[in-house]
């Protein structure tokens, strides 16, 4: 009988709900592992220890073959391909901290550059004031009406 069938009647089976458990989880494990390796065209071999059994996949014959075949290489040839959780997610994180560090950057050189730019703005609005009021403090000229309708003009500013 092949895992596959076995994994199956033990589905199936009225045992204990752990073990009925267990084996669904193995069943959806192997089916994910046997799409994953029709998808990348890898070949995948799982064994799984169980308190019950020892489960090899896709067969015991085929699983062997696989485990063969990848000890067949040099250890030199295994240690390229071989990479561990913990080294992966490091250069992950690694790689976020520098991400992280540029948008820091970015964001620093943004909040400058408004500054900067409110300084512009508030520098024209002063600019343009003053302009205004250069030309309001030259002589006038006419008739006495004329020099008040020229002061009602002019803005008052109150100072406290």
């Amino acid at each position: 009988m092949s895992n596959k069938e076995r994994l199956e009647n033990n589905t199936e089976s009225s045992g204990g709900n752990t073990n009925n458990l267990l084996y669904k989880k193995i069943a959806c494990f192997t089916k994910k592992a046997h799409e994953l390796s029709t998808l990348c065209d890898a070949q995948l071999g799982i064994v799984i220890f169980s308190p019950i059994e020892e489960i090899l996949w896709p067969t015991e014959n085929q699983a062997k073959e696989r485990f063969e075949n990848y000890l067949s290489f040099d250890l030199d040839t295994r240690k390229i391909n071989l990479e561990t959780q913990e080294s992966s997610l490091d250069k992950k994180m690694k790689a976020q901290e520098k991400n992280i560090r540029k948008m820091e950057q970015e964001m620093r050189r943004k909040k400058w550059s408004c500054c900067l730019m409110k300084l512009l703005m508030e520098r024209a609005i002063w600019n343009s004031m003053l302009e205004n009021l250069k030309k309001e403090d030259q002589p006038i000229k006419g008739n006495d009406n004329n020099i008040e309708e020229k002061n009602d003009s002019i803005p008052k500013i109150i100072m406290f």
